[in-house]
């Protein structure tokens, strides 16, 4: 089957004014539920420095009637990777577990949600059984190989990040009349 004819995902488009401080604030502050099949995984996303999981689903034989289902035997997870040199490690690590786990089955990539260049978010596809928990596992024994500390990682960002997030959304908005 040709790529044109593959039945292509559709993603609700987030508005070209969001800005990732935005999207930051409300990962770090809304209460999410996660499938248990990708539970493993979304943890280990979250331990990771400047790495904020956004959106997943571990795939379900019934898609009707939730939120951008992925099929049965399927998966993905959304993620943010802040513009540092830690998030940019993340990524590579992240990409890496997935190659190295399985690069005929799982994949990372870009995934385009508005028109603006200064909100990139990843998603990871797992396709035909490929296994999360094998990623999470892999993702951990990479950052012990590259020295990348996942301690306290989880705090900082509810602690810490999520503040910062605050502060930069609501000195954006000062200044602007609210009725317009």
């Amino acid at each position: 089957m040709t790529s044109q004819h593959r039945e292509r995902r559709r993603y609700d488009k987030v508005s070209a004014d969001r800005t990732r401080e935005e999207l930051i604030y409300a990962v770090l502050s809304l209460p999410v539920e996660c499938d248990m099949r990708m539970r493993a995984l979304v943890e280990t996303l979250n331990d990771l420095p400047d790495v904020y999981p956004c959106s997943s689903c571990g795939g379900h034989p019934d898609e009707e009637g939730r939120e951008n289902p992925a099929p049965e035997g399927c998966f993905y997870l959304q993620f943010i990777v802040e513009p540092t040199e830690t998030g940019f490690m993340s990524l590579g690590i992240i990409d890496l577990a997935a190659r190295n786990v399985d690069c005929e089955r799982l994949a990372v990539q870009v995934l385009n949600t508005t028109d603006s260049p200064r909100l990139v978010i990843f998603h990871m596809l797992g396709r035909d059984g490929a296994d999360p928990d094998a990623v999470a596992e892999e993702i951990r024994a990479l950052c012990r190989k590259w020295k990348v500390s996942l301690k306290g990682v989880r705090e900082h960002k509810k602690n810490v990040r999520k503040q910062k997030a605050l502060e930069k959304v609501m000195g954006s908005h000062l200044g602007k009349d609210p009725r317009r």
